[in-house]
């Protein structure tokens, strides 16, 4: 097994040093090809840092909660998971409003670029959704704000809290 302190789910092209990178797609060449929509195969508390940049858009909400409760169970407690995302409701007023001339730039981030199979956009990203749940999970501290250069993406960070109880993970109805 790869030794690493720190997770990069889907990393697609864009590895990260001093991470276990994993991604679906062999093509990426990612440390481990791995589909992270089924429970990791790391134990409890084992990582100092999980990231998941751009990459939820392109996974079935259905997975999403599943997904959260896996990053929540093998982050050690106390550190940071960090999450980017096209923020949809300002990609959608920017297509609306053909933002700077580019309408097909902000229908690309609606919908992904398309240039191969999963280079699509599944599931649309709300920040005033989405943090309730993470909350809801045991992540605390968190932090949302758009990305300094690209502001029509979020990013947020979240601490891990106190640990799952069984009670609440029955009730997310997480399947694992």
């Amino acid at each position: 097994m790869l030794s690493g302190r720190k997770l990069n789910l889907g990393c697609g092209s864009n590895k990260i040093k001093d991470c276990i990178n994993i991604d679906i797609n062999p093509d990426n060449s990612p440390d481990m090809v791995l589909d992270f929509t089924k429970q990791l195969p790391f134990d409890s508390d084992s990582f100092d840092a999980v990231y998941m940049f751009h990459v939820i858009e392109h996974v079935a909400k259905r997975f999403h909660e599943g997904i959260f409760y896996e990053v929540f169970r093998v982050l050690k407690p106390d550190h940071k998971f960090y999450l980017s995302y096209p923020e949809f409701l300002r990609c959608a007023e920017s297509y609306k409003d053909n933002r700077q001339g580019y309408r097909d730039f902000w229908e690309a981030t609606i919908y992904g670029r398309q240039l191969y199979p999963s280079d699509t956009h599944i599931a649309l990203m709300d920040t005033t959704r989405l943090l309730p749940k993470l909350a809801s999970l045991g992540l605390h501290d968190i932090i949302a704000r758009p990305e300094p250069v690209d502001d029509w993406n979020t990013i947020v960070q979240a601490k891990k809290g106190s640990i799952l109880t069984h009670e609440q993970a029955t009730k997310s109805n997480l399947g694992f």
